[in-house]
């Protein structure tokens, strides 16, 4: 399985998924269609599925312009705003792309129908993925726009928390500095986030082409070791009151809008 990480728009990733043996790939969070298959058209595969986060513009806009380029493609998520959806997705299921496995699981708190995607190849000795759009990010998460602090709670920990640590964490935005540097001024003394604050800093330095580049794939016990000031207290009290303080506002309803 090799994926290949597209930085488009401000902040944004967009994902391809490579079987490398049958050549099939798969998109996840389409916003620049055009880049896309540049991508796809320079490593000479077939693109045949696109898995969605969620429904905001910068995950999804580029989903009807890519279905109109490629006529039977199909498009995955699990809320009806996402563009040009053709089937939605249940919690739990799963799906087969030659030897990648993808099991979908419900993510909601960004948005109430946020879907991240696990992925596995079989007889591979490379580490499973997770792509979390905007649930879960480098030192952080989104924010909560339309679930609750109990759902955003059991995502994070429940869910994503749960999954094996040494799954690679592909997520939605290039957000690694400014989370690590508030992460430093909630819990000052933690060496884990000093290390890879110092390691973010230096990092755009060495690799000035962002474009070609990213932060963001982390496993998933390292983000475990980053976050762990989201619960200083050391309780699951301390991580549910914070997300209750988190701002909360209505998600637009119509297909294609909404932001990150």
């Amino acid at each position: 399985m090799k994926v290949k990480v597209i930085p488009v728009l401000e902040d944004n990733y967009m994902y391809l998924v490579i079987e490398e043996r049958t050549r099939e790939a798969v998109a996840v969070d389409v916003a620049v269609p055009k880049r896309l298959l540049e991508i796809v058209g320079r490593e000479g595969v077939s693109l045949t599925t696109v898995l969605t986060t969620h429904h905001h513009w910068d995950h999804a806009r580029g989903n009807a312009e890519l279905v109109r380029l490629l006529p039977g493609l199909v498009v995955l998520g699990a809320d009806e705003r996402i563009c040009a959806l053709t089937r939605r997705l249940a919690h739990g299921e799963e799906l087969r792309f030659g030897a990648i496995h993808v099991r979908c699981l419900l993510t909601p708190g960004h948005t109430l129908g946020h879907m991240s995607y696990f992925l596995w190849e079989e007889e591979c000795p490379d580490p499973p993925a997770v792509f979390s759009g905007d649930a879960l990010s480098m030192a952080g998460c989104g924010s909560r726009l339309e679930g609750t602090a109990q759902q955003m709670y059991q995502s994070l920990v429940e869910t994503l928390g749960t999954l094996p640590p040494e799954t690679k964490v592909f997520c939605g935005h290039e957000h690694t500095l400014g989370n690590l540097e508030f992460a430093q001024k909630v819990e000052p003394y933690n060496d884990h986030v000093k290390a890879k604050l110092s390691w973010a800093k230096v990092w755009p330095l060495l690799h000035s082409q962002w474009q070609e580049r990213s932060l963001c794939a982390s496993s998933r016990g390292r983000w475990h070791q980053l976050t762990s000031w989201m619960c200083s207290a050391g309780s699951e009290r301390a991580l549910r009151g914070r997300l209750s303080r988190c701002s909360h506002r209505p998600g637009p309803s119509s297909r294609c809008s909404g932001g990150s």
